[in-house]
């Protein structure tokens, strides 16, 4: 299987109307599984510093704008392979686990000194917890849809942008409606 090596531009409209995206998966360019809908949104890079405008107000400030700025593509039937639906599902249950069991973790040793006198170690356990919680962030970012199939949207949401397609997935394309780079037309 090859590899198509550069940036394929789909307008939004096409991808946000069922049947007119390829039957093959981005990444690997099996045939698709399961199709998925779901929201890509653009990224945005807020003007001025972070390290000066840490208070409540300006953070208020700063989430209205960011609300401004970003743009959401509706994406509905996006091809996802069987290797696709089953490296999301590890990254997800890693994301649980590490999640769920910091929580766990961090309330233990509360619980615990409830019913008895709690040893030096719990505090530990809580320690891990409060690691572990945060930590989960990065597994659930990784089987993200998205990150999955290496899509994003471009600036001004108009188009999809998806990052090293297979030549499958580039082949079952309707004729004109994409394009190669990652800018639209």
């Amino acid at each position: 299987m090859i590899q198509v090596t550069d940036l394929v531009t789909l307008p939004a409209e096409l991808v946000g109307q069922p049947g007119h995206v390829s039957r093959h998966c981005t990444r690997h360019g099996e045939p698709a599984a399961r199709y998925r809908d779901f929201k890509l949104q653009s990224s945005v890079k807020l003007e001025g510093s972070r390290w000066w405008s840490a208070n409540v107000l300006t953070m208020s400030s700063d989430a209205g704008d960011y609300a401004k700025k970003v743009k959401v593509a509706e994406v509905t039937g996006w091809p996802l392979c069987s290797r696709c639906l089953r490296m999301r599902a590890r990254w997800m249950v890693v994301a649980a686990v590490l999640f769920y069991g910091g929580l766990l973790a961090v309330a233990s040793p509360f619980v615990a000194a409830i019913f008895v006198d709690v040893p030096g170690w719990m505090a530990g356990v809580g320690a891990a917890g409060f690691v572990a919680l945060p930590v989960s962030a990065w597994p659930f970012s990784r089987g993200s849809i998205p990150r999955v199939i290496g899509a994003r949207t471009s600036a001004d949401g108009a188009f999809v942008v998806v990052r090293s397609p297979s030549s499958e997935f580039v082949s079952g394309l309707p004729d004109g409606e994409w394009h190669r780079g990652g800018s639209g037309p």
